[in-house]
């Protein structure tokens, strides 16, 4: 069974790629509306193979510009917001290589960012801050990194720059930006709660090799993720950036809190709760040391 999942995945993510990709393509040279929706259609293809079923508490804004600030747990993450709406990304260069993954980020619409240059992080925030007023919201990972699903680790304020520019001078447009607060639990697997040993199982951080951890993955079932939409930031000329990352980091913190209420008082106390895998284990006792060490 698991093997017809990742053949269905295989399947259809390559039918999209090949017979949208290019008319897309097309047309993102051309700065054309066409196919915006591919995208979307890929990411919900992919979690229906996958086995992953989605909820949405509260409604995400519409307003643009838009910087969508959301926690980090999984590579499925990615997949999880592009099927909630068009959305673009803030990523790490190595999501980028050639071949059909290459393929899927371009057609996404991705800003790099080289995490070991930060010299080159003002270029970065100028092309987030183009895209954003090209009318795409764009995702920025906070924490900078994956974390194990259990806690929220400190947020980075050096690209929440970009956000701010993309306000005109005084008297031009637009005249307000804003940031979208969102934040993202793993919160059942086969119907079963994710406990804390348990939410390894989908997150994927330390030196989890990427398909082993999609291999456990797939064998533990079918996940519920759900998200939480916090009330949108307006942000103005005056804010700095760290000021703002304050702001939305208290928006998320609490986001966090009211998904773990919410989630263990529609648990009864008696119902099993899912352990992880050993490579789950392994990976946070790694994930400890490397703390300690620090």
């Amino acid at each position: 069974m698991i093997i017809v999942r990742l053949l269905a995945v295989a399947f259809v993510g390559l039918a999209i790629i090949v017979f949208g990709g290019p008319p897309r393509a097309f047309a993102q040279a051309r700065g054309w509306s066409f196919g915006e929706g591919l995208t979307v259609a890929l990411h919900r293809a992919i979690l229906a193979c996958l086995g992953v079923r989605t909820r949405v508490h509260g409604a995400a804004s519409a307003l643009t510009p838009q910087l969508v600030v959301v926690n980090h747990v999984s590579w499925l993450d990615i997949v999880v917001l592009g099927a909630m709406r068009r959305t673009e990304f803030l990523a790490k260069k190595e999501v980028g290589p050639p071949g059909i993954v290459g393929a899927a980020v371009s057609l996404q619409g991705v800003v790099f960012v080289d995490r070991g240059r930060r010299r080159l992080i003002p270029s970065v925030n100028a092309a987030m801050a183009r895209r954003m007023r090209a009318g795409a919201p764009m995702v920025l990972f906070a924490e900078a990194t994956t974390g194990d699903g259990n806690r929220l680790m400190p947020f980075r304020s050096s690209h929440f720059e970009a956000i701010r520019q993309t306000l005109g001078q005084v008297g031009a447009e637009p005249k307000a930006a804003y940031v979208q607060p969102l934040y993202l639990a793993y919160t059942r697997c086969g119907g079963l709660p994710v406990g804390r040993t348990g939410r390894p199982l989908v997150a994927w951080y330390g030196d989890m090799e990427f398909f082993s951890h999609l291999w456990s993955f797939l064998r533990a079932g079918r996940f519920d993720c759900e998200i939480w939409c916090g009330e949108v930031i307006a942000v103005d000329g005056v804010a700095d950036r760290k000021s703002i990352m304050t702001r939305v980091e208290a928006s998320v913190r609490s986001l966090a809190v009211k998904a773990f209420r919410d989630s263990a008082q529609s648990v009864p106390s008696d119902l099993p709760r899912l352990r992880s895998s050993p490579e789950a284990r392994k990976a946070v006792r790694w994930k400890t040391s490397q703390r300690d060490r620090a």
